[in-house]
């Protein structure tokens, strides 16, 4: 269209004396009269006719092309090249609501992923929901891991898993501590038999040896606690895990009648326990192989490392997650440490790393 200017009507011009008939007697009674036809049905033009950029019509056959009725005023001329009355290319031009499909006339209008919608059918059908109170969710929303949308305040307003980081506002939370709680999906998957413990610890055993990771003391026990008892590992040392820790009993590393206790948090979800038992047993691993002189960062970067070939054979959106974790650490132990390790096995696979760990150690493996 030619920027949306009107192009002036030119009324039907009487192209009577002048043109069809006057013409043939200037030049003579006995001339051929010419002959003028319609631009739209080819027939001959007889009496009156309208001209439009140039080209003759009948005035029944110069029609819009959006109606189909015939033109008596002004028109336009659209980008397609046809002509439209006014009123009829202003309808087209107009976006459609793409949930009623009725044009949105006058008015604000949200476009939401490429269509348009009336304000009223958006925020009643299309808008996204808030996952915790429902109502619509209309400027900037966030989104968390999951999926979940929810408004900005709720952040302020309920407490966050602390497995999973989802924001916790139904009621079936489950409370690890006076501080921290656990979502109905991490709840739901709490380890808080000791026999469910501890074929957990059986099978991550198994899979580590697996790969390659062998722990040769037959003595490893695990213990569900809770948090005041768990916190009293951390006061031997600082970076105890936040979950668990490991405990050894007089005796030499990898003997028969060594032995060692994990004591793990009650109530953690089984998949998120799979790492933390992982993280335990390397330590245990260090332990035999002579290792215990590794740094502090290494000593607990390896550890972490262990957890996240677990982890990552789980292929599920929940362990991507504790993956994440894990290497978004900014714990200059645990998150650099394990960093560094990841990145040596990388380049070099699993066993030149476990004998990368022993030179960096003491270097005399457990007999």
């Amino acid at each position: 269209m030619r920027n949306n200017t009107m192009i002036p009507l030119l009324k039907y011009i009487f192209i009577i004396l002048t043109v069809l008939f006057l013409a043939p007697s200037v030049r003579g009674e006995t001339e051929e009269k010419p002959v003028y036809r319609c631009a739209a049905c080819g027939k001959v033009i007889t009496k009156t006719a309208a001209v439009v950029d140039g080209k003759l019509y009948h005035p029944e056959c110069f029609k819009c092309a959006a109606c189909g009725k015939p033109i008596e005023g002004e028109y336009l001329l659209g980008t397609d090249g046809r002509y439209y009355h006014p009123e009829c290319l202003g309808r087209l031009q107009r976006p459609v609501c793409a949930y009623c499909g009725k044009p949105i006339i006058e008015g604000s209008y949200v476009t939401y992923e490429g269509s348009a919608y009336h304000q009223e059918c958006y925020i009643s059908h299309i808008a996204p929901r808030c996952d915790i109170c429902g109502k619509p969710l209309e400027g900037s929303y966030i989104t968390d891991y999951w999926g979940s949308h929810f408004h900005p305040r709720h952040a302020d307003e309920f407490p966050v898993c602390a497995i999973c980081g989802r924001l916790v506002w139904q009621e079936e939370k489950v409370w690890l501590d006076e501080n921290r709680c656990l979502c109905p999906v991490c709840a739901a998957q709490s380890v808080t038999e000791p026999e469910h413990a501890r074929r957990l610890l059986e099978r991550v055993r198994d899979e580590l040896a697996s790969m390659g990771i062998v722990i040769r003391t037959l003595g490893i026990r695990i213990e569900l606690v809770e948090r005041p008892v768990l916190a009293l590992g951390r006061e031997t040392c600082k970076h105890s895990h936040t979950f668990a820790h490991i405990r050894w009993k007089e005796g030499k590393a990898g003997q028969s009648d060594q032995t060692a206790t994990i004591r793990a948090l009650r109530g953690v979800p089984e998949d998120f326990m799979h790492g933390i038992i992982a993280h335990e047993l390397m330590h245990a691993w260090q332990h035999e192989n002579g290792a215990d002189g590794l740094s502090l960062k290494l000593r607990e970067g390896s550890a972490n490392w262990v957890s996240s070939l677990i982890y990552s054979r789980m292929h599920t959106k929940r362990g991507q997650f504790f993956l994440a974790g894990l290497e978004n650490s900014k714990d200059p132990i645990y998150g650099d440490g394990y960093r560094e390790v990841r990145k040596f096995a990388d380049k070099h696979g699993v066993q030149e790393t476990l004998m990368m760990l022993v030179e960096k150690g003491d270097g005399k493996a457990g007999k």
